[in-house]
């Protein structure tokens, strides 16, 4: 055995965190944890009126207006100066959430570990907003709308949340839209509901609520964004109503 001291190398790890739907949703554990960290980042926050996050970071930099490889590309240059490393996003960190998804996959590459604390997300509360405490007898669905988009199955016997559902409105995706409106006419009644959801979240305080039909829903359809979601609850069984709704 040398009798040499060997030097210890230190894991470099990356914390991913959220403040959730608004900074003032962040956790007491999110705040202790942003602490130990050398540098925190952010896709979605700028220090301007997030002085609190702000405040409990050893350094914060906003990173907002970058690309998704922009951002990858700068969180993990920081491990050159530090061992520890923050990034803040909002919602669940992996749900639905592109740029943590790529952060994490270039982290494995470099060999870095990382460690994720859970968030409230969007999911949370649209199950509050719409009072969803039973699904159909089918269950409920959740489908990535930008991820699918381009083989869309419709399952009219569970209710669907279409998540992401504005990326139907971005330009190119014309004949996808098309698809996805013809779809819904053809896969549940004319006068079946549909809302369209915007959750309260640090770009829209008070959140939005669309309701209306199957065969009214292209008249509105523009309304939905790249934070939308849409409600389609389940048909109910013919000749008997679906005892896994609530009566109300």
């Amino acid at each position: 055995m040398s009798g040499k001291a060997e030097k210890v190398k230190k894991t470099k790890t990356l914390i991913i965190a959220s403040y959730g739907l608004q900074p003032k949703h962040v956790t007491l554990e999110t705040l202790a944890v942003l602490k130990k960290c050398g540098i925190v980042f952010s896709h979605c926050l700028d220090r301007g009126g997030k002085d609190l996050l702000a405040r409990s970071c050893a350094r914060f930099e906003p990173l907002r207006g970058l690309s998704l490889a922009e951002t990858a590309g700068r969180v993990k240059k920081a491990f050159s100066s530090y061992d520890t490393v923050g990034f803040i996003t909002y919602g669940n960190p992996f749900f639905l959430n592109a740029t943590t998804a790529l952060i994490n996959k270039e982290m494995a590459a470099a060999g870095i570990a990382v460690a994720v604390l859970p968030a409230i997300s969007s999911f949370d509360s649209i199950v509050n907003l719409l009072d969803l405490n039973k699904f159909s007898l089918n269950g409920l669905r959740l489908v990535d709308t930008a991820a699918a988009m381009e083989q869309m199955k419709f399952t009219p016997a569970m209710d669907t949340l279409f998540f992401v559902v504005g990326d139907l409105n971005l330009k190119g995706n014309e004949k996808y839209r098309a698809a996805f409106l013809k779809g819904l006419e053809e896969n549940y009644p004319a006068k079946h509901p549909v809302t369209i959801i915007n959750c309260p979240t640090i770009e829209n305080d008070l959140g939005r609520l669309v309701k209306t039909s199957v065969s009214k829903f292209k008249t509105v359809f523009s309304k939905a964004d790249l934070v939308s979601t849409i409600l389609v609850p389940g048909v109910p069984p013919s000749g008997g109503q679906d005892r896994g709704k609530r009566g109300k």
